[in-house]
Parts: structure tokens; sequence; C-alpha cells
């Protein structure tokens, strides 16, 4: 990809852009809205210039250095992140300067729209399959060597067949840990979504990644509020916003979402993986095991297998031999006086 002309004017908030306005090769429909202020600019959907039917997203960023930071992030990454597959994440594959200087990114494909103007359609259930779904593929970008460096609510989106669909502006490849300089690059996400450890220095984790799923998780069951520094989950009782929950549901609801954003990295959910698995028995769903767990558990259990079917096998042998000596006595038996008046 063509890396664009960086050098920009003083900063700005991008401007609205009109209908049919070109960029590159698309053309703008309308602008999205995402329900929050976190991110760095605003999303609009667009088509081709030349073959209407495909579709994009288009994130406009404002004009600073934060802007094209983002820009040349994915510009460096573009490659690499083009390998990245999973159903539910979409990632940057092309990006520009508008007329007046604001950095852009286009994410192609059909996508639907942000999540949060939508979720007051969607029940707790709905909410937390959206969690789980989120989490899944978060496991499979792990197996991949990427995380979710930082969570924005505005990248959250829920598709055109109703499930979520990260756009993947967050991503980033999962750092070396013995490497001191490797720290990962801030995309500005609001305060409430950064872990503690990460708002000190430190770089993103799978720890530091399920803290922003957590707060993410507390924005869809608790709600949220807009702070001076963005938007924030509230942090009471899941009964707060549904009363009706039975009381076990909300103790165990209440308790995983205390877990996912403890302030130590030590006492947090295990990972996107961990969190998926409690969500989904908390749905009443069999956790989702990875292909390596389920490789353990059946190498684990061969050896109790084979034990199983020898000890049936040698169980009968010796019954087949007790049969055969109880059958053919009683024949001999028999043979003996049939014979004996013709003797």
């Amino acid at each position: 990809m063509r890396m664009p002309n960086l050098s920009l004017p003083p900063p700005a908030a991008a401007a609205p852009l009109d209908e049919g306005q070109a960029l590159g090769v698309w053309r703008l429909l309308k602008p999205l809205h995402d329900g929050e202020q976190a991110h760095a600019g605003q999303w609009y959907s667009a088509h081709h210039a030349l073959a209407t039917e495909q579709q994009a997203a288009v994130l406009v960023l404002d004009r600073s250095d934060q802007g094209a930071g983002v820009m040349l992030r994915y510009a460096d990454q573009t490659g690499d992140l083009g390998k990245l597959q999973h159903p539910h994440i979409a990632v940057p594959s092309d990006s520009g300067v508008t007329p007046d200087a604001h950095p852009y990114l286009i994410i192609e494909g059909r996508h639907g729209e942000p999540l949060l103007p939508q979720l007051h359609r969607l029940g707790l259930r709905e909410r937390i399959e959206l969690l789980v779904q989120l989490c899944e593929a978060l496991r499979s970008a792990h197996q991949q060597g990427w995380l979710l460096a930082e969570l924005d609510p505005a990248m959250i989106w829920l598709g055109p067949e109703g499930g979520v669909r990260l756009m993947g502006l967050g991503i980033a490849r999962i750092p070396d840990p013995t490497d001191p300089f490797d720290r990962g690059l801030s995309l500005g996400a609001s305060p409430a979504f950064v872990a503690p450890e990460r708002r000190n220095g430190e770089p993103p984790s799978l720890a530091s990644e399920v803290y922003g799923l957590g707060a993410f998780a507390r924005v869809l069951i608790c709600g949220w509020e807009d702070t001076p520094k963005g938007l924030a989950p509230r942090r009471g009782s899941a009964a707060d916003q549904w009363p009706l929950m039975r009381a076990t549901q909300q103790t165990k609801l209440d308790a995983l979402l205390r877990a996912a954003m403890a302030e130590s990295p030590e006492h947090r959910t295990r990972g996107a993986e961990g969190m998926a698995d409690e969500l989904r028995e908390w749905l009443g769903l069999s956790p989702q095991r990875s292909a390596a767990a389920l490789a353990e558990a059946a190498a684990g259990a061969k050896p109790a297998w084979w034990k199983r079917w020898l000890w049936l096998g040698a169980a009968a042998g010796i019954g087949l031999l007790a049969l055969t000596a109880h059958v053919s006595q009683p024949q001999t038996a028999a043979a003996v006086p049939a014979h004996s008046p013709h003797g």
C-alpha cells in the first residue's frame, strides 16, 4: 500500500464530509453514529466508485499527531494484518488523506454499524452472547499472534447478520516480554477501558486486554455514563439494570465483572479465553475448548481408554473359557449313555 504524505497542517477535528465525497476509489454515503467519543474521528459508510455493490466503512481521523500515528501504524502493519482471519474481525485495507489533510482508514466489506446506538434493542442474553463472540474472536487472534492492545467501544459493531464485528484498529502483535522497548502503540482509547498498568507505561498484555473486555462487558450489562474523559462503564450491580434476574445469576455475573477488572493483573480472569468460558457457563453452555486443549485431553484419556478395554477383554476371555468348560462337560457325559446299549 502506498504511504500517504503525513506533513499535516495544524491539529483540527474532522469537519463533517458530504455524501458523495471522493476518497480515492471510495464515495461516502452517510456518517455513522457510534454512541460515544472515545476514538479520534468519524465513521462513514461508503461504496466503491465503479462497483457500487462493494461497500466499506471509513474512519476519518482528526488532524493530529495521534491521527497520523494511527494511520502510520496500520500502513506499516497492513501486510501482516491482512493475514489475520476471523469472521468477527475486520482490519483496515487502505488509507489516505482527505483534501483538507485528515488521515482516513478504509475497512472493506459490509460490517453493519456501531453497536452502542443499537444496544437498547438487545436483551441481556443477546448482549452476553455478543461478548462471548468477541472473546472467542480474540481467542483466535491470540493463536495467530495478535491481541487487542486497546479496546474502544466505538470499534465494536453489530454486523449485518446480528453478530459482533470488531473493527480491529486496536489490534497489535503480542509484544515480546523480554524486549524492554516493546511497549506497543497507543490509539488514545478512553481511559476507562485502559488497564492501570497500561496507564503506568507497561506494554499491552493478555491481562490488560481482559481489563478492557471487562470494562466493555460492564458497559453492555450495567450501562455507561459520559464523562469529561470519555465514556465510562457504571460500577453498580448487574441487578440495577436487570432487576428480574435471579439472585444466583446476579451474584455470578457481578463476580465475573469484578474479576475481569481487578486492579492487579494477577487477580484478573485468565485472558479472553477464560472470560469466554465463564460467560458461556453463565449462559448454560459448555466451554469452547481450543484444539490444543482437546488434543491434550484426548492424549490424557487414551491410557484410561485402553486400560478399560484391556480389562473388558480379559474378563470376556475368562468368561468364554468358563462357558466352554461348562458346555463341553455335559455333552461328553450325555454321549456315553447314548452309545452304551450298543456296546
